[in-house]
């Protein structure tokens, strides 16, 4: 399933159809049937946050190809500034050490 099947689906969940969907964020139908058809990477930012603040889903994650959901996001970041500075960059290493096993296995 590609991301651009995925933001269809969201559309439909949101709004029962892409059309109405399009309707309420503001974006002309045809905009994102282009979308559809010529993909997400090659579409105009703010075309992109509107349809990201519409699902609540964030921009910058759409750009790399996945679909994650705002609460999902802000609730680390949040959580993250609860921290003593000496635990934020226990964990900011952590964090680290994290995507360079990830990058040593791809």
């Amino acid at each position: 399933m590609t991301i651009e099947d995925e933001l269809r689906g969201l559309m439909v969940k949101k709004s029962g159809s892409v059309n109405k969907f399009a309707s309420e964020c503001g974006v002309p139908y045809s905009t994102i049937a282009s979308i559809f058809r010529r993909g997400v990477i090659n579409t105009n930012i703010n075309t992109i946050i509107k349809i990201c603040q519409a699902l609540q889903i964030s921009a910058d994650e759409l750009s790399n190809g996945r679909i994650t959901y705002l609460a999902e996001v802000a609730h680390p970041l949040i959580e993250f500034e609860k921290l003593s500075k000496d635990n934020q960059t226990r964990l900011l290493a952590y964090y680290q050490a994290l995507l360079d096993s990830q990058e040593d296995k791809a």
